[in-house]
């Protein structure tokens, strides 16, 4: 790193809040692969005081920050920093709203130039060593108009209501009406909507690829105070619940399942019994679509023992779908 963009990584780890001492500043430049000397460090932070609205305080070690009032936009790219924006544009950039995204888009510029530039520390390639990939069989998302998603993102960060123009899948029309919303749900490919139809309370979801048009509207959404996005998620409203209850669910499953499921258990109840060569599981699940397709991709390593229902649901379905295969 040349000195120049060394005293700009200096510059970016003092804070108006918190005073840093020029031992830990050179920790941290370490930290990211840069070798440089304490006094190299003092002697950068000096040069920077006189230059840049920095000070220091009289203790031992000297502590410095930046002064309360300044009014400073800092260049601030050191190594976590560059990294963290490209990470962020990697993994984030679609859950932003369009107008973040664009303010964020020169930072993103400048620390995809900052890690070339420090190419040789093997801290810049983290961004090459982590992939977020996602179980299935993956699908292409849907395409929506960038002025609807500029809308929906628009009325979201500003808490108000939108109007929509949505086409059914069961029934295969259009309908428009004026929706409160809530949130988004991204699950793999798939974008939700979560809010509420204009003169109803029950919380609904709607899939962002089958919204024709949408509209920021000048009304105020009503949003309920006690609302928690998490909270709807996690009680499994996303996964079209079957009922109100959980299922005493056991299963017969192979030794490779078992394995899985020890490591990634399908409840916090779970509990995985030896019979014979293969093994019994018993938990309390929700009772959803989810749960369904779960068990359809391990047919083959887990039967459904009780309850009847579920089992005599599963069993009917996979009858129908061999009958297609039959000549």
């Amino acid at each position: 790193m040349d000195s120049g963009m060394r005293k700009l990584s200096v510059l970016a780890k003092l804070s108006r809040h918190r005073k840093i001492s020029a031992p830990e500043i050179q920790q941290q430049l370490m930290d990211e692969g840069e070798e440089v000397s304490l006094r190299t460090v003092q002697r950068d932070l000096v040069e920077l005081a006189s230059k840049f609205p920095v000070c220091s305080d009289e203790s031992k070690p000297i502590g410095w920050h930046l002064k309360k009032d300044a009014e400073l936009t800092l260049p601030d790219y050191d190594l976590t920093t560059a990294i963290t924006f490209t990470m962020a544009d990697k993994y984030l950039s679609n859950l932003l709203p369009p107008v973040m995204r664009e303010r964020l888009d020169p930072y993103i510029r400048t620390a995809n130039q900052f890690l070339v530039t420090e190419n040789r520390k093997p801290q810049s390639q983290w961004p090459q060593k982590i992939i977020v990939h996602t179980k299935g069989q993956p699908l292409h998302t849907s395409d929506i108009s960038a002025e609807t998603i500029e809308a929906i993102y628009a009325s979201l960060f500003s808490a108000m209501c939108l109007r929509i123009t949505y086409k059914s899948l069961t029934k295969n029309e259009e309908n428009d009406f004026i929706f409160h919303p809530y949130g988004i749900v991204v699950r793999s490919e798939r974008s939700y909507l979560v809010g509420k139809y204009d003169g109803y309370d029950d919380i609904r979801s709607l899939l962002l690829s089958r919204v024709i048009k949408a509209e920021q509207t000048k009304r105020e959404a009503d949003i309920d105070s006690d609302f928690s996005l998490s909270n709807y998620v996690e009680n499994g409203n996303m996964g079209v619940i079957r009922s109100g209850h959980k299922l005493a669910i056991k299963l017969w499953i192979t030794p490779i399942l078992a394995e899985i499921l020890t490591e990634t258990p399908l409840s916090k109840d779970q509990v995985i019994s030896p019979k014979e060569d293969d093994f019994v599981l018993t938990a309390s699940v929700d009772d959803t679509d989810e749960l369904r397709h779960w068990i359809f991709s391990m047919c083959n390593h887990a039967t459904v023992l009780s309850p009847e229902t579920l089992r005599k649901e599963i069993k009917d379905i996979l009858v129908t779908s061999i009958s297609y295969y039959e000549d």
